[in-house]
């Protein structure tokens, strides 16, 4: 079984917020890889169990929870999966979930941005939460994933979030919204053409993270072995709840950055340029 906490009746979660985070050296929790039998049928989307990797588990009287990833979490937006079934496997139908992450750093603590959970179904729930930071050696417990199971069973696990290889969560001053976390939702490696980009914005506000509109993500394209940047890029603008799409072309393989700076009402609010690397195949 995983590392995991567990409380009975409702939890009050409280966080402290951050003054600024700008580089952290993380360290993950070792985990062994599990892999979880199933597929799941969703509205709209197929959801395949079998290649999710199980990170925690614990079992209740008549319920077993489990928390699942798609590879391994970084410091960076992510998606967790979190299974709720009945002592012998089937999805619990009769299942409410609530949840919240925290950064156990010891001396304090901290949030992060997390959007509302998704129940996908058939016992199945999506969770996404941005990991502004990787779990550091000797401080604290580092990331706790908070469940609430039927409003009456607390459950916490702890979660292995590791330095992502190349940035893909940034902060940055903002002339009007103070600190904003901006995350790049491309991944490392992506292959040449014109292609979607996505991004998502949240600021900081005390001790919540919320989701970020009206704002405009300039991007540039740029590669530096050859000196070039590509052309048919297209802002990013937004879709609302924080998140922003926008098109980008890289014309050619090789290592490439994406230049990137905020906008609103046409002026620039961004206080440095952010540069985020990635790897065209």
């Amino acid at each position: 079984m995983k590392p995991f906490y567990f409380g009975k009746s409702s939890m009050l979660f409280s966080v402290m917020a951050m003054a600024l985070i700008y580089s952290l050296t993380g360290c993950g929790n070792n985990t062994h890889n599990q892999q979880q039998e199933g597929t799941v049928d969703t509205a709209g989307a197929l959801v395949d169990i079998t290649a999710l990797t199980k990170i925690a588990d614990t079992t209740l009287t008549n319920k077993k929870i489990s928390v699942l990833v798609q590879d391994s979490l970084t410091s960076k937006n992510e998606t967790i999966y979190i299974q709720v079934t009945d002592q012998d496997g089937s999805p619990a139908t009769d299942a409410q979930l609530d949840y919240n992450v925290v950064m156990d750093m010891g001396m304090m603590s901290h949030g992060g941005p997390y959007y509302p959970l998704v129940d996908l179904g058939n016992g199945l729930y999506k969770a996404e939460v941005v990991f502004i930071m990787a779990n550091m050696k000797d401080m604290g417990e580092g990331w706790i994933l908070n469940t609430i199971l039927n409003k009456t069973d607390s459950l916490s696990f702890l979660l292995p979030v590791s330095e992502a290889k190349y940035a893909r969560t940034i902060p940055v001053g903002t002339k009007d919204d103070g600190r904003v976390f901006v995350s790049l939702l491309l991944p490392n490696e992506v292959k040449t053409g014109s292609q979607p980009i996505d991004f998502t914005l949240h600021r900081m506000e005390h001790e919540v993270f919320p989701p970020l509109d009206n704002y405009t993500v300039e991007i540039e394209p740029f590669m530096p072995d050859m000196g070039h940047g590509s052309p048919d890029n297209k802002a990013a603008v937004g879709k609302s709840n924080g998140r922003y799409s926008g098109v980008v072309n890289f014309t050619m393989k090789g290592p490439w950055t994406i230049k990137v700076n905020l906008f609103k009402k046409g002026e620039k609010v961004s206080q440095e340029e952010l540069v985020f690397p990635v790897e065209v195949k």
